[in-house]
C-alpha cells in the first residue's frame, strides 16, 4: 500500500531531503511551499499524512495557522499531522501536541523514528 503525504516547507533543501528519505518507504510525496498551498492540495487530494513545517516564512501562515485551517476544515480530524519544526526547547512538543498535532519531530528530523510512525498509519 503506497501512502500519500503532504510535506509542507519553505525551505527547498529539507524539502528534497524529506523527499529522498521517505521515497523508499513505498510512499507518494507531494510538496507545499507554503500554507495556502498545503490547504488547496489538503483539499484536493486524499491523503494519509501531513508533516507539517510550522516556520513557513516571513508574511506567511505558519504551522499552527495552517493546522487550525485544516482544523476547521476537518480535515485534521481525518488525516493525521505530525509537526515537523525546528522549535525544539524543552516544553515544545507538548506545546504543539497540545494544539492537535498528532506527533513532533523536531530537526533534524530522525528518520527511523519519523519511518517507524509512518509504519504505524499502514496498519
Amino acid at each position: 500500500m503506497q501512502l500519500k503525504i503532504l510535506y509542507v516547507e519553505d525551505n527547498k533543501v529539507n524539502a528534497i531531503v524529506m523527499d529522498k528519505m521517505l521515497s523508499q518507504e513505498d510512499t507518494h510525496i507531494l510538496i507545499a511551499e507554503n500554507g495556502k498551498e498545503a490547504i488547496n492540495i489538503a483539499q484536493e487530494n486524499e491523503l494519509d499524512l501531513i508533516l507539517l513545517d510550522i516556520n513557513l516564512g516571513k508574511n506567511q501562515m505558519d504551522g499552527c495557522e495552517v493546522l487550525k485551517k485544516l482544523q476547521e476544515l476537518k480535515i485534521a480530524s481525518i488525516t493525521p499531522i505530525f509537526a515537523v519544526t525546528a522549535y525544539a526547547m524543552p516544553g515544545d512538543e507538548k506545546h504543539f501536541k497540545s494544539i492537535g498535532f498528532d506527533q513532533y519531530f523536531s530537526k533534524p528530523v530522525n528518520f527511523p523514528q519519523l519511518r517507524s510512525e509512518i509504519k504505524k498509519l499502514k496498519l
